[in-house]
């Protein structure tokens, strides 16, 4: 594949698969039932009870709970290998660690499946192509675990950016402030690395815990393919004991005319805050809650607006795209790229140095201490409002020679 050039993804079914008109509940499988895997357990429980999914089998290298036992597999492959035809799933959701996310999803795909893929999809760029080159070649459909893609907040937003209903929009800012424990980073082998055994975790805040913010943000914008970005730049930091970023400035620029996005995030916070996506213009600014979906529209002649959105569940779509390839996805493996392309510029700079621990209070005991950076709430609004990296706002804990500057490859 031409780097940098986003295939349109076909819906022609794969040889051999079955037909994606099936009638009845959809057959969906599960791989991973731990961590993030128990939101799907619950979701697919609520599902079934609508008549709209039928869980056929779960895959884990680990005990499942004693009630999925009955239908848990050591691998994807045992587990195809096992059920009756009439058990085969058409949906394959894969919600393990990141860096086991793109053969497990070329796995699926070979075999004929549709696939629903937690966040961030690929560990880097170059498997983002890859993997759109095995959905294309199966002739089947790769979401991806956005969950505030869903959100219909996002798209009105978007719609006030292309419009021009605020004015011209500068910038789209993206803040999260979050409160992160010990036990938080050391809940599993891969949490807070950004490699493991020579392989790419990339589990950074911006990446991971935040990574929804900075997706929707780049929506928002219009950013939506590589060939969208004209440049990334990034400052990393950290003040826990992590190897990854867990407090970080983006600024991504267009290439075209749109909005650039610029991010503050961190995830040591004093406590926990609602993240939040704004647009601002000369007509006024309109600020989206996407955790809540959410939003506050303060128009410059008037006073503000308060709005709630729709949410639409993203395993529920895919379902109906399956039963019928002419319903669109909402967060299709295709729209993902220009993420992708952020979560490379992240992983391709040097890795973040600790904040130094004079600016850092520890907070709790044990598992549940958390690191606090001074006026870190103060820095983030700063960030967003200068569209600045944190080293050149004079702030004590930042380092000049923690930006860094990236540009996608080109063809």
């Amino acid at each position: 594949m031409t780097v940098g050039t986003t295939p349109d993804p076909t819906t022609a079914p794969a040889p051999g698969a079955r037909s994606s008109q099936d009638q009845g509940p959809a057959r969906v499988a599960l791989i991973g039932t731990h961590g993030f895997g128990r939101v799907h357990l619950r979701n697919l429980e609520r599902l079934q009870a609508a008549g709209l999914a039928r869980l056929v089998g779960v895959v884990d290298v680990a005990e499942p709970p004693e009630e999925l036992r009955a239908l848990h597999h050591a691998s994807l492959e045992d587990l195809l290998g096992a059920v009756a035809e009439e058990d085969r799933p058409e949906i394959v959701a894969i919600a393990t660690p990141i860096g086991s996310h793109v053969p497990l999803a070329r796995q699926a795909l070979a075999a004929g499946l549709d696939v629903y893929l937690e966040k961030p999809p690929v560990p880097a760029l170059e498997d983002h192509w890859e993997l759109l080159e095995a959905a294309e070649a199966a002739g089947r459909s790769v979401q991806v675990g956005f969950q505030a893609r869903g959100g219909a907040g996002v798209d009105a937003l978007r719609e006030e950016v292309a419009s021009g209903a605020l004015g011209a929009i500068g910038t789209v800012r993206v803040y999260g402030a979050w409160l992160r424990d010990r036990a938080y980073y050391q809940r599993s082998a891969w949490a807070g690395r950004r490699r493991l055994d020579g392989r790419r975790v990339a589990d950074g805040v911006a990446t991971n815990p935040l990574a929804h913010a900075v997706h929707a943000g780049l929506v928002i914008a219009g950013i939506d393919r590589v060939e969208d970005i004209d440049a990334v730049t990034t400052e990393l930091r950290r003040a826990h004991d992590i190897e990854a970023d867990d407090t970080t400035f983006l600024r991504i620029d267009p290439a075209g005319d749109g909005p650039a996005v610029v991010c503050a995030l961190t995830t040591t916070a004093p406590a926990q805050s609602a993240p939040w996506i704004e647009i601002q213009g000369p007509r006024g600014t309109h600020r989206l809650r996407y955790t809540d979906d959410t939003s506050r529209r303060v128009p410059a002649d008037g006073g503000p607006v308060e709005l709630a959105h729709e949410r639409r569940d993203l395993m529920e779509n895919l379902i109906a795209h399956v039963r019928d390839r002419d319903v669109p996805l909402i967060s299709p493996l295709h729209s993902t790229g220009a993420f992708s392309a952020v979560l490379e510029a992240i992983q391709s700079v040097p890795d973040p140095l600790p904040i130094d621990a004079e600016a850092v209070d520890w907070q709790g005991e044990e598992d549940a201490a958390h690191p606090v950076v001074r006026d870190i709430e103060q820095t983030l609004h700063a960030a967003l409002d200068s569209g600045r990296p944190f080293s050149e706002l004079g702030v004590a804990w930042a380092r000049p020679d923690a930006i860094s500057r990236w540009s996608p490859p080109t063809a």
